[in-house]
């Protein structure tokens, strides 16, 4: 108890050391207050869960007893035991799937706290409690209590039915604790194969959400036939709740209690291994001597000369494009723009039997005529939404290189221009590669969408570079190589706002159209609105050039600061 405690008064220190500037402190009280937000979404949908999940399984009501059946004999209202289950799946997709694809993960890296006298496991038991704090933790863990204690009170088992929710909520933390102790594994491996490994599996992992929607019905069918399902974490879960806390039915509530805590107790073995051999060192010998036979040639490097860019520019896209190419995460994320090729794919033949414009009103037949090229351009701003890690976030990786960039004899208007033009690089390739695959794939894109897409990604360029340098320049934040490109504070709370101010752009375009009923008009609405935000661009970069030159020391304290780690 000892080590805890001052392993509680180190982690408070830490925080209180990094309330020492306004800035920390308001990207403090920006996430709290986004978190605040969430927890009330989170416990409004909890509430909700809660009321169905005690009609569901209440004697009373007697519901889980009214099974119609089609005419050939299928029950067309699934079991309370598979609503359940449905339920649970959900939750643990949300806890697996958002650490690869939202960023939202928390890596066990103890840091300068391995100096100090206390045991690995008391750092991991600490850091593995603080995965409750996690975004996917706070809208799943209130759904999982909500629906042990409306099942509770419905059948007079509190006490039972809010300890199989605990163990459930603890099985979901060691679930999301697994999969970024395995991301940062194959990450700190430095391995293209184990890289492009890890990004299949977050693919995977995102298409699992869309595809939910699709296996459902089929296992709906089939759910009375398997009853391995139970076997699982979320059918134990659920034939705990609805069978288990019966009159009689004490040996099958311990059997599926024994089963979840099984396959927690494994997963949290298992993440505080590689977590254990990721600290202290594993697998290093063959490394080391692969290190020793390398050889290092000496040659004359005279670095990039890129048309119409000058020099000093040119330097810093060089340098920016090698951190990026470095970059695992960066590299991983390549492969996110495809789950809404996924999400499209597993939805055509609803949208096909739907059709479009035949039973809709005027207003919507009309709409959607200039409003064509609004899905491809949704893509990219998705792309857009993916790198804002980057583009609000630019001297996060900088650490000692943000020491040379201080003394270097550059314009800081073009640090950020340079910095810009990379990154906005990479938002071209990531949406030229959607489009092409969307093409591939669909076969629905036309001249007229390609035009649309693409003045809106020369729109949205300018207009996130702009926000990106405020942001990066007034909310500078440090972070690794081998974490994730999360965003948080002020960023993440002003992210949702930003994305839909974004979006209003081509919206205003196609608006544009419908109203003067002119394709032309669409188009040169939008051109007009990409010119307006490169004046914009143009006219704030030296400003904001200033403000950098202004705060690049208070920048290099922050992002050099320990107590950020």
């Amino acid at each position: 108890m000892a080590q805890l405690r001052t392993l509680v008064w180190l982690k408070w220190t830490l925080f209180r050391n990094s309330l020492r500037s306004s800035k920390a402190v308001v990207n403090r009280i920006a996430s709290v207050l986004a978190m605040l937000a969430a927890l009330a979404l989170a416990l409004f949908i909890a509430l909700g869960l809660g009321v169905a999940a005690y009609a569901l399984t209440s004697p009373e009501l007697a519901l889980h007893t009214f099974q119609p059946k089609t005419r050939a004999g299928v029950p067309a209202v699934p079991s309370t035991e598979f609503i359940f289950f449905s339920i649970f799946a959900l939750c643990y997709l949300l806890w697996s799937t958002l650490p690869l694809s939202m960023g939202s993960s928390r890596q066990f890296d103890p840091g300068n706290l391995l100096l100090y006298p206390i045991s690995l496991r008391k750092l991991f038991a600490v850091d593995f409690v603080s995965e409750i704090a996690s975004i996917q933790s706070v809208f799943a863990i209130p759904a999982i209590i909500a629906i042990g204690i409306g099942t509770g009170v419905a059948q007079g088992k509190i006490a039972g039915a809010i300890l199989i929710a605990l163990v459930a909520a603890a099985f979901g933390v060691a679930l999301s604790k697994w999969v970024s102790t395995s991301v940062g594994s194959l990450i700190r491996s430095k391995r293209t194969r184990g890289e492009t490994l890890l990004a299949l599996i977050g693919v995977v992992a995102g298409l699992g959400g869309a595809l939910f929607g699709q296996i459902a019905p089929l296992i709906f069918r089939h759910a009375q036939s398997i009853p391995a399902l139970r076997w699982t974490p979320p059918g134990a879960i659920a034939f705990a709740l609805t069978h288990g806390l019966r009159e009689g039915r004490g040996a099958g509530y311990t059997l599926a209690l024994a089963v979840v805590i099984a396959y927690t107790m494994i997963l949290v073995s298992i993440s505080y291994w590689l977590s254990r051999r990721a600290v202290l060192g594993g697998g290093k010998t063959k490394e080391a001597r692969r290190q020793t036979a390398t050889t290092v040639t000496e040659r004359n490097y005279a670095g990039w000369d890129i048309p119409l860019v000058s020099p000093a520019a040119s330097a810093i896209i060089e340098k920016e494009v090698r951190y990026m190419m470095r970059n695992a995460q960066l590299r991983m994320m390549t492969l996110m723009p495809l789950i809404l090729i996924a999400i499209r794919l597993t939805n055509r033949q609803r949208f096909d039997r739907r059709g479009v414009g035949t039973d809709g009103s005027a207003f919507v037949t009309g709409f959607l005529k200039y409003g064509q090229g609004l899905m491809a351009t949704g893509g990219i701003l998705y792309v857009f939404l993916i790198l804002s890690g980057l583009f609000c976030n630019q001297f996060a990786f900088e650490h000692g290189g943000m020491r040379t960039l201080v003394l270097s004899p550059i314009d800081r208007r073009n640090i950020l221009l340079g910095k810009n033009l990379a990154i906005s690089s990479v938002a071209l390739i990531f949406s030229a590669g959607l489009l092409l695959i969307n093409e591939l794939v669909f076969r629905d894109l036309s001249v007229g969408t390609l035009l649309f897409a693409a003045l809106s990604f020369f729109t949205f360029v300018p207009l996130m570079s702009v926000i990106g340098n405020w942001f990066s320049v007034r909310f500078p934040k440090p972070m690794k190589f081998g974490k994730r490109l999360n965003v948080s504070g002020v960023v993440g709370l002003l992210l949702i706002p930003m994305m839909i101010g974004l979006a209003l752009v081509p919206l205003a375009a196609a608006a544009a159209g419908y109203l003067a009923q002119s394709l032309l008009i669409e188009y040169v609405t939008l051109a007009i609105l990409a010119v307006l935000s490169a004046s914009l661009y143009l006219m704030t970069i030296r400003a904001q050039g200033d403000s950098l030159q202004q705060r690049e020391l208070e920048i290099l304290e922050v992002i050099n600061d320990p107590g950020h780690d």
